[in-house]
């Protein structure tokens, strides 16, 4: 194991020299992994961390040692503005929402939201002129969360989709001021992203601007409850529904509690699949072969829509996204906080020390995944896929707080796109490669323009 709290800030600062002046994160975090072996040891402004580098350590600690840990500093961080949600709640609180909102995540209601996926794929593309460029980071953006409001919430929220967008920009703000990876590794002398150098008055009217969304969205969620108990549904089985009725005996849900898990939601709850269909759309269109491969098997189909029932004969569709997602994992950096000492890749670490496990870096490490930096499908498909040790693939997670949507996202993803490339195909604009911003989750730093083609039928 290396130890590069023992290299001084000094040292550790020069080795990240050049990843830090491109403002470029995970190249950071992948100089600092450099020749670790099982795991990293630093030693940061007093704070311990250990970067964990083997399969078999980030089940340890995401699973194995799950009671003795907390959520990392980034997402404590981000409590301000999604209280205490599925996503920053800790302990009892956390697992009785779990418990509630899982009957909403259920293959039965899985396949009921299969049409929603559908529909709202084909509505939105119906939009898009054959040729004419589109910001497809904001288009898919706007999908996941018109799919999201409907499905998880009962509503529609296309007409609301810039306020929830700003609100969503102001908690990734929140997750980024917390450092680099937002583990307690300052962004100012870890990383970072460009332009983070601005003046004082700049950061004013900027955390001037995300407070007013921050303040927006809390309104439009007290207004999306409010209306729910104004009208109940009692044949809803979205999650709003759920939390609902679990606020009524001396145990149930307080207002605040429905509040902050509606929230987290709203904004997570569409964040990581729209930006896992944006990267998949954009590796398409740098790939022709590979959307060749992937238009015949949807047009296979028939010329009809995707559908659960047809899900299953979507595999390479499904491997295409696979693959997408192990280039650019949503969750890049998974950190917690230990709560007592713990024994870790050979080390006693102290309560208080920060643990991070980087999906980043074990999905591009050649020991798990040959010829890591080639986006090849296949990977998934032939025999390949059976020498991956469990665990080097963590794009959802592991343990008692993996993703509680992770069958959502594959089914959402998986229809969403097969949806697209029964019309379109996509091209990308020459020589446009979109940058990386590591922030609560790895979405496009900027706009990513690409074409849509009306697909021959």
């Amino acid at each position: 194991m290396d130890d590069l709290s023992r290299l001084g800030s000094a040292r550790l600062l020069l080795r990240t020299r050049q990843a830090r002046r491109r403002g470029d994160a995970g190249a950071v975090l992948r100089e600092l992994a450099r020749g670790g072996g099982d795991a990293v040891g630093l030693r940061l402004r007093g704070l311990r961390v250990l970067l964990l580098l083997e399969p078999r350590l980030a089940a340890d600690l995401l699973a194995g040692h799950a009671t003795d840990t907390v959520k990392g500093p980034g997402q404590r961080r981000i409590r301000g503005m999604l209280g205490d949600g599925l996503l920053t709640s800790e302990g009892p609180a956390h697992e009785r929402a779990r418990r509630l909102v899982a009957p909403a995540f259920s293959p039965r209601r899985l396949a009921a939201y299969s049409s929603v996926f559908t529909r709202c794929a084909l509505d939105s593309s119906a939009r898009w002129a054959d040729g004419r460029q589109v910001d497809m980071h904001a288009e898919m953006a706007a999908l996941t969360l018109r799919i999201a409001g409907q499905t998880l919430l009962g509503t529609d929220l296309s007409a609301r989709a810039p306020l929830v967008r700003a609100g969503l920009e102001a908690a990734l703000g929140d997750f980024g001021s917390a450092g680099f990876d937002g583990q307690g590794l300052r962004a100012q002398r870890l990383g970072g992203s460009p332009g983070e150098a601005a003046g004082e008055e700049d950061r004013q009217t900027r955390a001037s601007g995300q407070d007013t969304a921050r303040a927006a969205v809390h309104a439009l969620v007290d207004e999306l409850i409010a209306r729910r108990r104004a009208a109940p549904a009692p044949e809803a089985r979205d999650v709003l529904s759920a939390l609902l009725a679990a606020s009524d005996g001396d145990d149930g849900l307080s207002d605040q509690e429905i509040h902050d898990h509606v929230l987290t939601l709203l904004l997570a709850g569409h964040e990581t699949t729209a930006n896992a269909l944006t990267w998949t759309l954009y590796l398409l269109a740098a790939h022709p072969a590979v959307q060749g491969r992937l238009r015949a098997e949807v047009s296979a189909l028939g010329g009809e829509p995707p559908s659960q029932d047809t899900l299953p004969s979507l595999g390479y569709t499904r491997a295409v996204i696979s693959e997408a997602i192990r280039l650019y994992p949503p969750a890049w950096i998974i950190g917690r906080t230990l709560t007592t000492e713990v024994e870790l890749a050979g080390r006693p670490m102290p309560a208080g020390s920060v643990i991070a496990v980087s999906p980043l870096l074990l999905h591009h490490d050649p020991r798990w995944f040959p010829d890591p930096e080639t986006f090849d499908p296949d990977r998934w498909l032939d025999d390949r896929k059976q020498s991956v040790p469990r665990h080097a693939y963590l794009p959802f997670g592991t343990g008692p707080r993996s993703c509680i949507g992770e069958q959502f996202a594959w089914a959402e993803a998986v229809t969403v796109l097969a949806a697209l490339a029964t019309s379109w195909t996509f091209e990308a604009a020459p020589g446009f490669v979109p940058v990386p911003a590591y922030r609560v989750t790895l979405r496009p730093a900027g706009p990513v323009p690409l074409t849509p083609r009306a697909a021959a039928a």
